[in-house]
C-alpha cells in the first residue's frame, strides 16, 4: 500500500507553494459558509453535535400582586442535531512530487483539486440553506411564478422586515447577510439605492466575493446557482427562478473535526499498485457539516432572471 504524506512531509519550499496554490483556488468558490457560526468538534467526541435552541419567553406585562413572587414557568426548547460527514476527491498524476519538485502539470493538478474542495463544501452548505424559509415576490408560488418576479429593493425590504419580526439577530454592524447569484446580481446593481462595496471597503472588513449592500443586507456573489422551474402546465409560471439566501447571525452553522479538517494530501511511494513508483496521487479529504440552526432566520428567496 502506498505511503500517505500530507504537505507537512514535503520539502518546506514545496509545502508552502502547494498549500498556497491549493488554498488560493479553493477559497473563492467556497463563499456560502461566510457569516455562519463556525465550530470545530474535538477528536473523540463523536460525530454528532447537539444544540439546544430555546424559544423566546412569552411576555407577561400584567403587574404582580403586591408581596407575591412571579409564577415559575418552563422555558420551551428544542434540540438541533448536526452529524459530521466525510468528503473528498482524488486523482493520479505521472509526476513524482519527491523527484520533480514544482512543475506546471502538478501545479495545475493541485489547483483543480483545490477548486473541487471549495466547490464541494460550498455545495454542502448550499444544500442545507435550501431548508430555510421560502420567499417569492408578489406572494407567488411555483404555480404562478411570473417572468417579472426579479430581485428588487422592495423584495429585500420585505425579507428584512420578516427577519426582524422573527427576532433574527443582525450582525455586529447591524446588517444581515445575502448570498446571491449572477442573475440577481445584474438586477441589484441597477437599483438606485445600491451601494457598491468599493465605497465602504475602507471602513468595513469585506467578505470574500462581497459586492455591496442594499437596505440593510450585505451581498456576496455565489456562482453555485440553485434554480427551479415553475409548473409547466401554467404558461405564466413556466419560468426559472434562481435562489438568493438571506440570513442573520447564529442562523447557520459550519462544523469540522479536529484532526480531520478538509485539506490537501499527496500520496506517493512504491507498492504492488505502483510498482515502479512512477505515479503520485493528489487528493483532498476531511470531515465537515453544515446546518441551519434556526430556519426562521434563513430566507430562501426565489427570483427570476428578468
Amino acid at each position: 500500500m502506498a505511503v500517505v504524506n500530507s504537505t507537512t512531509n514535503l520539502a518546506p519550499e514545496v509545502q508552502t507553494y502547494y498549500e498556497k496554490v491549493f488554498l488560493a483556488r479553493g477559497e473563492y468558490p467556497f463563499v456560502l459558509d461566510q457569516g455562519a457560526q463556525k465550530r470545530t468538534q474535538a477528536s473523540g467526541s463523536g460525530r454528532s453535535i447537539n444544540f439546544t435552541r430555546r424559544d423566546n419567553i412569552v411576555i407577561n406585562a400584567d403587574p404582580l400582586a403586591e408581596g407575591t413572587n412571579p409564577s415559575a414557568s418552563a422555558i420551551a426548547a428544542s434540540t438541533v442535531s448536526v452529524t459530521l460527514s466525510e468528503y473528498g476527491w482524488a486523482t493520479s498524476t505521472s509526476k513524482l512530487v519527491s523527484l520533480v519538485g514544482i512543475d506546471q502539470n502538478m501545479k495545475e493538478t493541485v489547483e483543480q483539486v483545490g477548486q473541487n474542495m471549495g466547490e464541494t463544501l460550498n455545495r454542502v452548505m448550499r444544500t442545507e440553506l435550501e431548508n430555510g424559509t421560502a420567499y417569492t415576490p408578489n406572494a407567488h408560488t411555483s404555480a404562478n411564478w411570473a417572468a417579472g418576479d426579479v430581485i428588487s429593493g422592495s423584495a429585500i425590504r420585505a425579507i428584512v422586515k420578516e427577519l426582524e419580526l422573527k427576532n433574527a439577530i443582525a450582525y455586529s454592524d447591524g446588517m444581515f447577510l445575502g448570498k446571491t447569484n449572477p442573475y440577481s446580481k445584474y438586477n441589484l446593481l441597477g437599483d438606485t439605492a445600491w451601494l457598491n462595496a468599493k465605497t465602504y471597503s475602507d471602513v468595513k472588513d469585506l467578505y470574500k466575493g462581497e459586492m455591496g449592500e442594499l437596505y440593510q443586507v450585505r451581498f456576496i456573489l455565489n456562482k453555485d446557482v440553485a434554480s427551479q422551474v415553475g409548473v409547466a402546465s401554467v404558461a405564466a409560471s413556466a419560468v426559472t427562478t434562481y435562489n438568493t439566501y438571506v440570513h442573520g447571525e447564529s442562523a447557520v452553522g459550519a462544523f469540522d473535526l479536529a484532526g480531520d479538517k478538509p485539506k490537501l494530501y499527496i500520496t506517493q511511494g512504491i507498492d504492488s499498485g505502483n510498482i515502479a513508483g512512477r505515479a503520485a496521487y493528489v487528493a483532498w479529504a476531511g470531515t465537515y457539516a453544515a446546518k441551519i440552526l434556526n430556519s426562521n432566520w434563513v430566507y430562501v428567496a426565489k427570483f427570476t432572471a428578468s
